[in-house]
């Protein structure tokens, strides 16, 4: 539901390979933009060898956005989605199941 503001919570997920210092990386992307986060859970994902950072925070979707598109520049990160508090996720995983699936075809074509 959003708030007076045009606020509403949103859920960021980014997928990544496990690497020192990207939490902080992460987080700093948020401090920029004067964002709060509310809850962050960070642990492995379902797909062997990648993580998985779940943030939820409130703010605007162009702000949301905004953050998603700055994270997303970052080298150790796969993949990074935002989606209302309320929407199914499925969606995400599709998507990294299939860029992990590319992945592999072209590492085992050039083995």
């Amino acid at each position: 539901m959003e708030n007076n503001n045009g606020e509403r919570l949103y859920v960021v997920s980014v997928y990544s390979e496990n690497q020192v210092g990207l939490l902080s990386v992460i987080a700093n992307v948020f401090t920029r933009r004067s964002l709060n986060i509310e809850m962050l859970t960070t642990l492995p994902s379902e797909f062997e060898g990648i993580h998985r950072f779940t943030i939820k925070t409130r703010t605007t979707r162009d702000k949301v956005e905004s953050v998603v598109k700055h994270i997303e520049k970052k080298v150790d990160v796969i993949r990074a989605f935002w989606y209302v508090d309320d929407e199914y996720l499925a969606k995400e995983h599709a998507v990294i199941a299939e860029w992990i699936e590319q992945t592999r075809n072209k590492q085992l074509k050039n083995q």
